[in-house]
């Protein structure tokens, strides 16, 4: 039997640094692990990266310049610690804090600040007199705030001072994970609507020769007219048959260039973001901020003016982002950052060509030498300079050139008109110019999910338990199919951060 924990995604207090090839996290003073982190739980980093809680008592190296022999104080960095938490002290092979024995168990007498500390024997004891300052690797370990050991060294690239969350997978009756792709969901997310980009999946062709990540672009929502007619000032709605709409959906006015719609303060510019508020399956009202629409605040169409616009103006709802990671020159992975809003049908998924990013100071006008690390590209391989928003041209290249890669290094080449051909004397060109490589290549491809799926009579989705969701994402020939397993609380999930991708609150 498996046994669900309370919270999904929530923030942590304070800001966290980890540091590539290390297990150890540091938070700053305002770190509250000890309150807000178990062993086993997920750690999510600004940067995306998932990590495993395995202690929250990390090593803490003090050095001899920390330790202060004339007033028995010990100087520990945001060290977390409150009165009386015991701390196991180990010299580490050097020369011990005279006072403190290799191995000994000591505790926090007094929490001077956030950096500072002294130590007793026992616990309420007498602070230890300290005569010396021992090694620069001897460590001090015990429970802290501010403080986490994980499962493995940080693989990522080091993100220092961040904002990071937690999450807690439902654990089996052993006390291990069941899987780190299972997530909560609370009330708000059990209803979330239909209208979202919730994944972006690899077809069978994952590309060839990728060297940096590729754009994706998502295809944006179809835009809905709203013609006069259904327009309703006495009662502030706007009719759309079968809108499978839900409260809160962003939605952005335009006129398309006719007159504008006008509330009771005024017109309603283009560009203007609103948020919807579910009437019926046909009906909606729409509000000024998403919180309007969540407490049934509707903009007011009845004072001032009878203006309802024109028969062309639209809303239209937010385009879907996302980005890709790479591996052994395939698209790895596509990741939404963004899930869109009010998509109608599902939207295509662009995958950019394999292509190298050329700044200025990538290029040696002098020795018309240009340098990308890991290109991997072998002379006689074709590329194509791509001149990119109309910025300065690379000299003696033209705009769609197809070059030949010639005098290739593991991280520079040069370019020539022809296979085996003179180098082209080259000047700097802008920084967002390209090169697509074109020999050997081939470009990934995906397709989208969207929402779960609807009940049609209440809008809602046919999720409808809230507890512990289980997400497998199809790829290859199952690219775009989703399943959802769905475990079901013994009672309502609290403190959760509303920030699932694919349940977003209602």
């Amino acid at each position: 039997m498996s046994l669900w924990s309370m919270n999904d995604g929530s923030s942590l207090s304070g800001t966290h640094t980890f540091t590539n090839g290390s297990a150890i996290v540091q938070a700053n003073a305002s770190g509250a692990y000890k309150s807000e982190v178990k062993i086993g739980d997920v750690l999510t980093t600004a940067g995306g990266e998932k990590v495993r809680v395995k202690n929250l008592t990390p090593p803490r190296t003090v050095a001899t310049s920390d330790v202060n022999a004339s007033n028995e104080r010990i100087t520990i960095t945001a060290h977390g610690y409150t009165a009386n938490t015991p701390l196991t002290y180990s010299a580490e092979g050097g020369t011990a804090i005279a006072g403190i024995t290799d191995g000994q168990i000591v505790f926090v007498k007094t929490v001077h600040d956030a950096n500072t500390i002294d130590v007793s024997a026992t616990e309420g004891g007498s602070v230890i007199n300290i005569t010396g300052t021992g090694n620069n690797s001897q460590t001090f370990i015990g429970e802290t705030n501010t403080g986490i050991t994980l499962t493995s060294n940080f693989g990522g690239s080091t993100e220092s001072g961040v904002a990071a969350t937690v999450s807690r997978p439902p654990i089996d009756g052993h006390g291990g994970t069941i899987d780190s792709n299972v997530f909560g969901i609370d009330e708000g997310e059990s209803v979330a609507g239909v209208d979202n980009v919730t994944d972006i999946a690899l077809t069978s062709t994952t590309g060839a020769r990728y060297v940096q990540a590729p754009t994706i672009t998502v295809a944006g929502p179809t835009a809905r007219t709203l013609a006069t007619a259904n327009v309703s000032l006495a009662n502030d709605t706007f009719t759309l048959t079968n809108h499978n709409l839900r409260t809160g959906t962003s939605l952005t006015y335009n006129s398309q260039g006719g007159t504008n719609l006008a509330q009771n303060s005024g017109n309603i510019a283009d560009d203007t973001e609103l948020f919807v508020i579910r009437v019926d399956a046909d009906t909606i009202k729409l509000a000024s901020s998403l919180s309007n629409a969540q407490a049934g605040t509707a903009l007011d169409m009845t004072g001032g003016s009878s203006n309802v616009g024109n028969n062309s103006q639209t809303l239209t709802g937010t385009t879907a982002t996302a980005t890709a990671t790479i591996s052994g020159g395939a698209v790895s992975a596509i990741t939404v950052t963004n899930v869109g809003s009010d998509y109608q049908s599902t939207p295509a998924v662009t995958v950019e060509a394999p292509k190298m990013t050329i700044p200025t100071s990538a290029v040696n006008a002098s020795t018309n030498v240009i340098t990308f690390a890991g290109h991997g590209l072998t002379d006689g391989d074709q590329i194509t300079y791509n001149q990119v928003g109309g910025g300065t041209l690379m000299t003696n290249v033209t705009n769609g050139q197809t070059v030949f890669v010639r005098d290739k290094t593991d991280d520079t080449f040069k370019i020539a008109a022809t296979e085996g051909g003179t180098a082209i004397n080259i000047g700097t060109g802008h920084n967002a110019q390209t090169f697509t490589i074109v020999t050997g290549a081939t470009t990934a491809t995906a397709v989208a999910s969207t929402g779960l799926g609807n009940d049609g009579d209440t809008n809602t989705t046919e999720l409808s338990h809230v507890g512990w969701v289980k997400k497998t994402v199809g790829s290859g020939g199952r690219a775009g199919r989703v399943h959802y397993e769905t475990l079901v609380a013994a009672s309502s999930i609290s403190g959760d951060a509303a920030d699932d991708i694919a349940l977003p609150d209602s």
